[in-house]
């Protein structure tokens, strides 16, 4: 459906859903984020760092929830206080987009004004996450070096695995 095709309320529907995905798509990618950094960091100190060793730690951490996550990421580096602490304060923000926005929004979602509030608030839960994201990518960094990736050669990984995926995207 075309934009000129709806009118003000069904604009600001559609606009909460795209908001509200992209607010959890934000929180995802820190959640990733915490999760490669974990990875990186075993993978690092074990006495076999392969990509083999990689999948099976990827593996091992990828099925922890977002609260395990962040226990083993304090665990992991407890020196990255300020880090943890955004994170820490950022978990139950997550877990209400994650679980019941919509629910606890149901009667606000019915007017203009309460879609309005709505997108407010995701926006600005979208921010907390793009925040720390950017923390968590500072702490990757850090973790990296540690273990002998130079940031040229860390860049040059990256924009490797970016330029891989970007290649995997069907053209339609």
């Amino acid at each position: 459906m075309r934009e000129d095709d709806l009118d003000d309320a069904d604009y600001q529907v559609r606009e909460v859903y795209a908001q509200y995905g992209l607010t959890n798509y934000s929180s995802q990618v820190l959640e990733k984020g915490i999760l490669n950094t974990l990875v990186l960091k075993a993978n690092s100190e074990s006495p076999t760092p392969t990509a083999q060793n990689f999948d099976v730690l990827f593996a091992k951490y990828a099925r922890l929830p977002f609260g395990q996550l962040l226990a083993s990421f304090q665990k992991a580096l407890p020196a990255e206080t300020e880090a943890y602490d955004v994170l820490a304060r950022a978990l139950p923000l997550r877990n209400f987009i994650a679980h019941t926005f919509f629910w606890d929004r149901a009667v606000d979602f019915h007017s203009f004004s309460g879609r309005e509030a709505m997108l407010s608030e995701l926006m600005k839960a979208r921010e907390v996450f793009e925040s720390a994201d950017a923390l968590v990518n500072q702490v990757t960094r850090r973790v990296a070096a540690a273990a002998g990736i130079d940031a040229d050669t860390f860049d040059r990984r990256l924009a490797e695995a970016t330029d891989d995926l970007h290649a995997r995207i069907p053209t339609d």
